[in-house]
C-alpha cells in the first residue's frame, strides 16, 4: 500500500468523521480528530516544498540581475525559474544575461527579448494574460473557500457541544443523599 494511498486514506476517514483508529487503536473523535487533520493539512503543505535546488550565483552577479533571474523560468529546466536552474546551459544565459545588464541594457528590454525567443510561458508571473488569471484566481478562491467552510464548521461544533453543569443545587433529591452518604459510610 502506497503512503500516498494511506494518506487519502486517512484523509477522507478523518473529515468524514467516521470510525478511525490509531496505531494504538485508540478511536480518534473531536478535538483530536480536528488536531490529526490539520497535522495531515501541514505535513502536505511541507512535503510539497520538496528540497530546493539551487543554481551556483553568477560571479559579480548584483541584485538587478538576480531580480531577472526570478522574474524568468528557465528554459532548460523545466518548472524552475532561470535562478534555481542547475544546468550548465542556464549558467551561461545567467553570465550573458548578467554581462548585458553589466553594459547598461534595461532589465525590461531583456525580459521582453526572452519573451520574443521563448514564448511568454517564459515569464514567471504570467498575470497580465488570461491564464494568469486563472493560476492567481484559483488559489485565492480555493482559500476564501476554504476558510468559509473552516468558519462553518467550527461554529456547528461549537453549537454541537454538550452544555456543562453549572454549580449550584445538586439534581438529586435529599433522600437520595442521606442514602448515598449512609451507604458511604457502611464502606468506611
Amino acid at each position: 500500500m502506497t503512503i500516498a494511498f494511506r494518506i487519502a486514506t486517512f484523509a477522507r476517514l478523518v473529515i468524514a468523521g467516521g470510525v478511525c483508529t490509531c496505531a494504538g487503536g485508540s478511536m480518534l473523535t473531536g478535538r483530536r480528530r480536528l488536531a490529526h487533520l490539520l497535522a495531515l493539512v501541514l505535513l502536505l503543505l511541507v512535503a510539497g516544498q520538496g528540497p530546493a535546488l539551487h543554481a551556483q550565483p553568477v560571479p559579480g552577479e548584483t541584485r538587478e540581475d538576480a531580480r531577472l533571474f526570478r522574474e524568468v523560468m528557465s528554459p532548460f529546466c523545466p518548472g524552475l525559474t532561470l535562478a534555481d536552474c542547475p544546468s550548465p546551459a542556464a549558467f551561461e544565459l545567467r553570465k550573458t544575461l548578467a554581462g548585458r545588464l553589466a553594459s547598461g541594457e534595461l532589465r525590461e528590454t531583456l525580459a521582453h527579448e526572452l519573451v520574443a525567443q521563448y514564448g511568454p510561458q517564459i515569464l514567471a508571473d504570467p498575470s497580465d494574460t488570461p491564464i494568469g488569471r486563472v493560476v492567481w484566481g484559483v488559489p485565492i478562491a480555493g482559500s476564501l473557500l476554504g476558510a468559509a467552510g473552516l468558519a462553518l464548521m467550527l461554529r456547528r461544533w461549537k453549537r454541537a457541544r454538550p452544555h456543562q453543569a453549572v454549580a449550584g443545587p445538586s439534581p438529586v433529591s435529599g433522600d437520595l443523599t442521606v442514602r448515598l452518604n449512609e451507604e458511604l459510610a457502611a464502606l468506611d
